[in-house]
C-alpha cells in the first residue's frame, strides 16, 4: 500500500490532508504523532475523517522522543480505535531518561499483540562530540531484534557511509514492513524521490524482486510538495505515486 505521512503536509489540518490523499489516490494514511499538533492525538476525530474520506489510517508513527510504557499503551489504544495494524517507533534518544520501554517493554508488547506489526525505525548515525551515539540501541542488528520488525527510513541513511541504502536494505532484509520514501543530498533531507543522491530506483526494483508486501510511506518536507498551493501539492503527490509504482513492479 502507498501511504501519505501526515508530516508531509504538517501545516495543513488533518481534514485537508485526508482530502488530498483521497484526491491523489493514495491507499491510506500514516499518522505521524506530534504533541504540538493536537489533531494527531484525537482518535475519535481521526476515525471520523477516515470514515468521511474512506481513507484508512494504516500506520502510526510514534513520537520521536520521550516515550514511556504509558505512552506506548496510549498509542496501542489509538491503533485499536482506528483499526491500525502497524505502529512504528524510534529507538530511545540518548537524552531520554527511560530506555527500558524500548529494550524490555516493546518486545513484550509485540508478543502480546501478534495481530500488530510493531516496527523499529532506523535512525541517522549522529553522535555527540564525535564519539557518543545520539540514539541508544540503534544499530541495525539491534533494532532488527527488538520486535523482529523494522521500518526503513530512507532519509535516515548516510549514502556516503559503509552502510549505504542498499547495504541497509540487505541488513534489515525481511524484517522490513514499511519503507519511508524520500530522497536526500548533502545535508538536505526528505526531498522528493527522483532527482538526488539515493539509489531509490534500485531499492524499489530490489524490493519488488524480493517480493516485498509492506507499505510505502511518502514522507517528505512540506516545501517539497509546495504546501500552500493545492494544485501543486496534488501534482507532486501524484508524481511521487507514479514514480514509486513505475519502479516497484511485482
Amino acid at each position: 500500500m502507498l501511504l501519505l505521512s501526515t508530516s508531509s503536509l504538517r501545516w495543513y489540518g488533518l481534514h485537508k490532508i485526508f482530502s488530498l490523499a483521497q484526491s491523489a489516490r493514495y491507499d491510506g494514511i500514516n499518522l505521524d504523532l506530534n504533541s504540538l499538533e493536537f489533531d494527531t492525538e484525537n482518535a475519535s476525530y481521526i476515525q471520523e475523517l477516515s470514515g468521511l474520506f474512506q481513507i484508512p489510517v494504516v500506520s502510526i508513527t510514534a513520537y520521536e522522543r520521550r516515550i514511556t510504557p504509558k505512552i506506548v499503551n496510549e498509542i496501542l489504544e489509538m491503533a485499536k480505535i482506528l483499526g491500525t495494524k502497524t505502529i512504528n517507533f524510534y529507538p530511545p534518544h540518548r537524552l531520554d531518561k527511560d530506555g527500558e520501554w524500548f529494550s524490555v517493554y516493546l518486545p513484550q508488547v509485540q508478543k502480546r499483540h501478534k495481530d500488530l506489526d510493531i516496527t523499529v525505525i532506523n535512525v541517522e548515525p549522529k553522535t555527540f562530540l564525535f564519539l557518543i551515539p545520539e540514539y541508544r540501541d540503534a544499530t541495525l542488528p539491534i533494532i532488527k531484534k527488538i520486535t523482529g520488525k523494522t521500518s526503513l527510513y530512507v532519509s535516515n541513511v548516510d549514502p556516503e557511509s559503509w552502510t549505504d541504502l542498499i547495504r541497509t536494505f540487505s541488513l534489515l532484509g525481511n524484517s522490513i514492513h514499511n519503507v519511508y520514501i524520500s530522497d536526500k543530498t548533502g545535508n538536505k533531507e526528505e526531498l522528493l524521490p527522483w532527482k538526488w543522491d539515493m539509489p531509490l530506483e534500485s531499492l524499489l526494483i530490489k524490493l519488488a524482486e524480493w517480493g516485498y508486501k509492506g507499505n510505502f510511506i511518502l514522507k517528505v518536507a512540506p516545501r517539497e510538495l509546495f504546501a500552500g498551493d493545492d494544485v501543486n501539492v496534488l501534482k507532486h503527490m501524484t508524481l511521487a505515486r507514479e514514480y514509486i509504482l513505475k519502479h516497484f513492479k511485482k
